[in-house]
């Protein structure tokens, strides 16, 4: 039993044991990473022109006090594309440290022979 299991133990591998595409997995992170700059882009617009249309609105019908009380509504689209974006960039670096944990965890493989 143990020849039986030295020789199958010094069997190189035919081919390297992975469980992703190198390319994909960085176009996966590349995608998240350019999709949160995207949210973060669009909700800082949008809380941008919703903070333009409070000012009119304060300026020509309410006082200050609606503007204090509605504040939270106000700054909910920055809260919002915040979150978005730590989230999407939290996804994209997860990906580029699994990736890099895994580089340096597998023992080099020498060049395939053609």
């Amino acid at each position: 039993m143990t020849e039986q299991m030295t020789e199958t133990s010094n069997v190189p591998e035919t081919e390297p044991d992975t469980y992703h595409d190198q390319k994909v997995m960085m176009r996966l992170a590349e995608i998240a990473d350019r999709i949160a700059w995207l949210f973060l882009f669009l909700f800082l617009v949008v809380g941008g022109v919703i903070l333009y249309l409070v000012y009119l609105t304060i300026t020509k019908r309410i006082g200050v006090e609606q503007f204090f009380l509605n504040l939270p509504n106000y700054l909910t689209p920055f809260f919002i594309g915040g979150f978005i974006w730590i989230a999407l960039k939290l996804v994209s670096e997860a990906v580029y440290l699994m990736m890099d944990i895994e580089d340096n965890t597998r023992p080099p493989q020498p060049p395939a022979k053609e």
